[in-house]
Formats: C-alpha cells, structure tokens, sequence
C-alpha cells in the first residue's frame, strides 16, 4: 500500500471497517449464545489471520511481502497478537450478557482512553479540555448502564464492556508499535493468527469444562464466515493501515460510528429496539470525545477572526 494515500481515502476505509463492524458485532452476538466464547474467537482469528497471510504471500493485492525478524516476531507474538487474544476473549464473554448495540456503546470510549494513555497536555487549557472530555463519556457510560442498576441485573456485563473498550485500546497502542515495520494488512495478519494459536488451548479447555461440543448449525457457520471475512480480515486490516499513518487517538475517533451502525444492523436483522436511554448515552459519548479530540475553540477562531 502507497505511504501516500490521502486522508480521505484512509477515512472512506476507517468508515466501511466500521459498517461491516456493525454487522459483525450483531453477528458475534448470536454466535457467543450458541458456541464457547473463546472457540469462537480462536477460530475466528486463525482462520482470517491465515487467509490474509496466505493473500500477503501470494498476491500484491496488499503491498509486498516482508517477513518480520526475530525481533519483530516476537513482538508480534506477545504484544500485536497477545493484546489481540486478551480484547477478543473479553469481547466475547461481553457479548454473553449485555445487547451488541450496548457493547457497541461501551466501545465508543475508547478515544478516551487512547487520549488519557498519550499522557498529561502540556497546556492547561489542553489538560482542562481532555478533562471535560472525560467526564462527558463517563457520564454516558453512567446512563448506559443506570437502567441495569435499577434492575439489579447486566451492570457488571456493562462494566465488562468498558474494561474491553480499555483493552481495545491497550491493543491499538501495541499494534502501533510495529505498524512502522510492517503495512496495516501484515499487522493484522500475524497478529490474528497469533492471536488465535494463543486462545485455542483456552478455547478447548472452555469447551471441555462446559461439556459442550459446538454445534454444526449451518446459520451460526455462516456468521461466523461473515465475522472471519467482512468482519474480520477487511475492517481490521483497514483500522491497522489507518494505525499506521495517524495518531491512535485520531484512528479511534471513528469508533465513535460503531454504535450507530451496531443499532441499526441489530434493528434491521432481529427488530432490537433503540432503548430510551440509547440515544442520550451516545451523545455524551460523542461529545467528549469529540471534545477530547477537537480543539473547539480554534476552528471557531479560525472561522470568525480574519487571517491577516
């Protein structure tokens, strides 16, 4: 892939991983009921991280093929592929116990982290700013989950969520460690294989313990083809290119889209309806983290001050 693709085409590509993200999650969600969480995102990652690099091998369609080193493939095993099998064993039990669009919801913070984990501003009003942009999404997070504290039921699955949205983000920061080395689409290759190697002893022991061999359903088979393809090979190789050429913060900024495309697919595939509390959560979310990534008050400047 050319180091000189525009902006705009790495953002036209952050926004189609995202819309095939929304249907992966509504997917996953069916699939974790039926399967062992782990098995399915063992299976998931192995089987996509070697179709891409069986396409980075093989073809040009991604960029030339580069074999990392010792050093690379180490750090792909125990930061890129071992953060990735740590997010996606916690993705999976969430899924258990709370909706995908609430998953999907709890995701959308993770801007928030990824600018908390950038370290203290140098400016006070910088500092202010992340602040307020934190307690924004906190604030969404607490309406999201204040209807299950009022029933006494889901809160900590919700919580759960929000420990993902953090480990999603300790995952992005170590992807960013090697996308230097390495294009998005090779990133997200070895990274998914490895991922996927680390978690099937796991996912056996998992199976064993439940008693429960997975079932050769052939409606929970083709999700899970969808979730290895279009939700896993193409949104991640997409995410892990824009990693590559902009700050992880400004990459985990588009999150903001999954909820959105998460509701609507649940919507459009299994009639979930929009909870009342859904849409102001949301809009807390968004607005710190919009806030936390936007300098408001200099495009207002720069819109209202003539330049001299």
């Amino acid at each position: 892939m050319s180091q000189r693709r525009p902006d705009a085409a790495v953002g036209g590509g952050l926004v189609l991983g995202i819309l095939l993200w929304g249907g992966n999650n509504v997917a996953l969600k069916q699939i974790v009921t039926v399967w062992p969480p782990l098995f399915a995102g063992s299976t998931r990652f192995l089987v996509a991280g070697l179709l891409l690099l069986a396409l980075l091998r093989w073809s040009r369609w991604l960029g030339p093929w580069k074999a990392p080193d010792d050093a690379l493939a180490h750090a792909l095993w125990w930061r890129a592929g071992f953060s990735l099998a740590v997010y996606i064993a916690a993705c999976n039990w969430t899924l258990r116990f709370i909706p995908a669009s609430h998953f999907a919801l709890a995701m959308a913070t993770a801007p928030v982290w990824a600018l908390l984990a950038e370290g203290p501003a140098a400016q006070p009003a910088e500092r202010r700013r992340r602040w307020i942009a934190t307690i924004l999404a906190f604030a969404g997070v607490g309406v999201l989950i204040a209807p299950a504290f009022r029933a006494g039921e889901r809160w900590w699955g919700e919580l759960l969520g929000i420990g993902t949205a953090v480990l999603w983000t300790w995952h992005n920061r170590q992807c960013k460690s090697v996308t230097p080395r390495l294009s998005g689409a090779a990133v997200t290759a070895h990274a998914m294989w490895r991922a996927g190697c680390l978690l099937l002893p796991l996912a056996l022991v998992e199976a064993w313990v439940a008693g429960k061999i997975p079932a050769a359903d052939p409606r929970v088979i083709g999700m899970h083809a969808y979730c290895i393809t279009l939700g896993g090979v193409i949104p991640f190789a997409l995410w892990n290119d824009a990693l590559g050429r902009w700050p992880v913060s400004r990459v985990a900024l588009f999150g903001n889209l999954i909820p959105a495309s998460t509701m609507g697919w649940a919507w459009a595939t299994s009639g979930e309806p929009v909870s009342p509390t859904f849409g102001l959560s949301m809009a807390l979310i968004v607005a710190g983290v919009v806030l936390g990534q936007t300098d408001l008050a200099r495009h207002f400047r720069r819109g209202w001050i003539p330049e001299e």
